[in-house]
């Protein structure tokens, strides 16, 4: 189980490395952990809010808490795929991957991002309506 949701981390980062424009590699892989980043910030502002409604209280996040949170994200991002160069080594593999494996590796990339998106927006939306029942 953890090795899949490692592989569907890396098909994340190998579909949005493979973008053909621009051609430097630091530009493409600084676009990559970026896409990462703001799927992973959905799942995490949801999860937020969820625990505001579950706990019946209002964190009151200052701006800089929030732009610092979403930075040190983007830097484990960044270690994990580039520094350690997993991310990399992956995307130069993916496609030698068998053409099942990418496909299924490819479409549980897309669910899981579709979801994720989803996941923050309902959120957000009861979020709003439970701070405004109160």
């Amino acid at each position: 189980m953890i090795r899949f949701v490692k592989e569907v981390y890396f098909t994340g980062f190998a579909i949005f490395f493979k973008i053909p424009w621009p051609k430097d590699i630091d530009f493409k892989a600084g676009r990559a952990i970026a896409g990462i980043t703001v799927i992973e910030w959905f799942i995490l502002l949801g999860v937020e809010w969820h625990i505001e409604m579950f706990l019946n209280t209002k964190f009151a996040f200052s701006g800089i808490v929030v732009i610092i949170a979403f930075f040190a994200l983007f830097f484990a991002n960044q270690y994990f795929l580039t520094i350690r160069r997993d991310g990399i080594k992956f995307a130069g593999e993916f496609d030698s991957l068998k053409k099942t494996k990418r496909i299924f590796l490819v479409g549980s990339f897309a669910v899981f991002s579709v979801a994720a998106i989803v996941f923050g927006i309902c959120s957000a939306i009861a979020h709003r309506h439970f701070i405004g029942a109160r």
